[in-house]
């Protein structure tokens, strides 16, 4: 499974490999537009794991899918299948 962390500070995805301490999680990509970097995780693994994983970085938060990028710098909270989902069900009342 794949997740997006964004981090509270810049940090280096170098540094984050030397201090990661759960060999569970796999540092895959930085997103330089979305400010995150992508991890696979191999086991189910909680949000919580995750975070003390990375320590002593703080993360900011944790999304399930790609955080899609709003023109004022905001991450979108609806991933594509969300807004579709609304479409669809918004379709079904006409």
């Amino acid at each position: 499974m794949e997740k997006f962390i964004k981090f509270q500070e810049t940090v280096d995805i170098k540094d984050l490999q030397k201090s990661l301490s759960d060999s569970r999680i796999i540092l895959l990509r930085e997103s330089q537009t979305t400010n995150t970097i992508q991890i696979q995780v191999l086991n189910n693994i909680s949000n919580r794991e995750i975070k003390t994983a990375f320590l002593p970085h703080h993360i900011q938060k944790i999304f399930d899918e790609f955080p899609y990028p709003l023109k004022d710098n905001k991450l979108s909270i609806f991933s594509l299948k969300s807004v579709a989902n609304i479409f669809k069900k918004g379709l079904a009342m006409f």
